[in-house]
Parts: structure tokens; C-alpha cells; sequence
């Protein structure tokens, strides 16, 4: 059975209620603090699972047209997290001077 949140308009308090889906339709439900019939359903956010492959897409359109260093280590910095691979040292620091802004050419000229 769903659990369903409610608040008390009268007194204040938050409780939950376990209701089948046919039963939702008919209930009277009153706060069990109070017993008043002054009370509203709370209605949490929907939290949407995605894959791995919608999430590189989402971060790649949030990428687009930004040249940015900062928003390449961002990007880069976030598919590494979401890989549980850790990065070689030198990758490592190369890719935090991307997130601080330096550009690729100056971090390049170190490596050479």
C-alpha cells in the first residue's frame, strides 16, 4: 500500500497515512493529533532516475557552445566521477587547472 503525507492545517503536524489505491478515493482522513478535517496532502518532488549515457548527453548539451576551460573541466572532471576511475596524477592536475580556468595551451606547454 502507498503511503500518503499529509499536514495539518489546524495544528500544524505533518503524519502519514497507509491507503490502498481504492481506498485514496474514499477516506475521510483527519489529522489523529487534533481530529481535524483541515488538511492537505504533501506532495514530495519527483525524483527521476537516468542512465549513464542520458547523463553525458545532458552534459553535453550543457557544454555546447561554452569554450570555456572551466566548463571542459567541468564536463571532463564529471565523467571521470561518474566512471569510479581515478585519474593518473599528472591527469589529475592537469584537469584541476582546467576547473580553475587555465587553458588547455598553457597546460600543454608543461607537459611537451
Amino acid at each position: 500500500m502507498p503511503v500518503y503525507e499529509y499536514i495539518c492545517d489546524s495544528c500544524g503536524k505533518p503524519f502519514s497515512l497507509f491507503l490502498s489505491y481504492a481506498d485514496y478515493d474514499i477516506a475521510e482522513v483527519t489529522c489523529p493529533d487534533c481530529g481535524s478535517a483541515e488538511i492537505r496532502r504533501k506532495i514530495r518532488p519527483i525524483r527521476v532516475a537516468v542512465g549513464e549515457k542520458a547523463r553525458l548527453q545532458q552534459l553535453s548539451e550543457e557544454a555546447a557552445g561554452n569554450d570555456s576551460s572551466q566548463m571542459l573541466g567541468k564536463v571532463m572532471r564529471t565523467i571521470q566521477q561518474q566512471s569510479g576511475r581515478e585519474l593518473p596524477p599528472d591527469t589529475n592536475e592537469a584537469l584541476t587547472r582546467l576547473e580553475k580556468g587555465e587553458s588547455p595551451a598553457e597546460i600543454d606547454k608543461d607537459y611537451d
